[in-house]
């Protein structure tokens, strides 16, 4: 499941739940693609676990349509996931609330 909010008219927040699966991430990369506020932060601190090609498939995406001029930055993803977003220009910020997908996690 995501939800989005506008904090402000130029700032979005997307927030992500559940598996991040290929169906997720390509979601995700329209939702960005469409998106018209001048920076996104996207939420994964919720999100359970990450497959393996549900990365591949966002990273995939980030790469060739990009969030449509916006400056994107992501919160609560693995550090597994922090070196790939790199390579394609996302910002990464640690989480506010503890992610789930954390073995620590409560």
């Amino acid at each position: 499941m995501a939800t989005g909010t506008l904090s402000r008219p130029d700032r979005a927040r997307i927030h992500l739940s559940g598996v991040f699966d290929g169906s997720r991430a390509m979601q995700l990369a329209l939702w960005l693609h469409r998106e018209h506020a001048a920076e996104i932060v996207v939420d994964f601190a919720d999100v359970e676990s990450f497959e393996p090609f549900g990365i591949d498939v966002l990273l995939r995406e980030l790469a060739t349509q990009g969030a449509a001029g916006a400056t994107v930055r992501f919160c609560g993803v693995p550090p597994c996931v922090t070196e790939r977003l790199d390579e394609v220009g996302v910002a990464v910020s640690s989480s506010v609330r503890h992610p789930r997908w954390a073995p620590w996690a409560p």
